[in-house]
């Protein structure tokens, strides 16, 4: 396949337990009318063709919600981060971490960030 879509790439290389569990995360999402988005070193990796070990998402909704949503019907265990609206999501053959889409603030250099929800494009600002 020459130049496939990387979403496609991404189903591709997917173990069966993680490309369960992430369709079921994309139809719990839809639910919300809640946009999902890959993003981090999954990405990176998809790009130069190398093998990831987990899922990097950001979710314009609580994604400490849409993560104990998912493990309620997967059996998996999650870790929240309330602080952060992260998530990780953890189960038989997959990992997913979850983020709300957020901007960070910071009172000084060193310093946790103040987080509040925003846009993917505020989450992508903020990112490396």
């Amino acid at each position: 396949m020459k130049n496939p879509k990387l979403i496609d790439k991404l189903f591709e290389r997917l173990p069966p337990k993680a490309h369960h569990a992430l369709l079921l995360l994309l139809s719990l999402a839809q639910t919300q009318s809640a946009s999902v988005y890959l993003v981090g070193g999954p990405v990176r990796d998809l790009i130069l063709e190398r093998p990831s070990l987990d899922l990097d998402l950001a979710v314009e909704v609580d994604a400490i919600a849409l993560a104990r949503s998912l493990t309620a019907r997967l059996g998996a265990w999650v870790t929240v981060h309330p602080a952060f609206g992260t998530a990780a999501v953890k189960g038989d053959g997959f990992a997913i971490d979850l983020a709300t889409a957020r901007t960070e603030t910071y009172e000084q250099p060193g310093a946790l960030p103040t987080v509040r929800p925003g846009s993917i494009e505020d989450d992508l600002l903020r990112r490396d």
